[in-house]
């Protein structure tokens, strides 16, 4: 039976991470997200129910950038672990956005002293340009220039 019918959108991608200023300054500062949604400090009984983290106490925010909104969780208890997954690893690797101009992004990526794992590279018989780059803790950010905008 699919629940198809019922999805009206998708609403967010949860992101969890170890230092929480550090993240939320790059998706804000560097990638341009806004803040929609903030609390210091969250540890309702609720939360702890639906997360099934007994204890739970976080810090979050709900960034937006156009339509996609990332949720951002410091859980500050329980303490979870701290190496990201490797791209190869079963569950989600990576955010990804098409961009306008990837050399762009590229030079900016250095420039502001994040390290990207490559120099954009030609994807898919010159469909996009691509790069990936390591963000805070290691998180994953791709960049894709589709060469034909409506691919984006």
């Amino acid at each position: 039976m699919s629940v198809a019918h019922l999805i009206d959108r998708v609403h967010h991608t949860a992101l969890c991470v170890q230092n929480f200023d550090r993240m939320h300054a790059f998706l804000t500062g560097f990638l341009g997200f806004e803040v929609e949604g903030e609390r210091a400090e969250r540890d309702a009984p609720e939360l702890a129910i639906v997360t099934g983290m007994a204890g739970a106490h976080i810090l979050w925010a709900l960034l937006r950038k156009g339509s996609h909104r990332i949720e951002l969780f410091q859980y500050l208890t329980p303490v979870g672990k701290t190496t990201p997954p490797a791209q190869s690893d079963t569950g989600f690797t990576h955010l990804a956005f098409s961009v306008s101009d990837v050399d762009a992004i590229h030079d900016a990526a250095v420039a502001a002293g994040h390290r990207p794992i490559s120099a954009p590279q030609v994807m898919r018989g010159g469909v996009s340009r691509v790069f990936y780059l390591c963000g805070p803790e290691n998180i994953v950010v791709e960049f894709m220039e589709f060469a034909d905008r409506r691919n984006a």
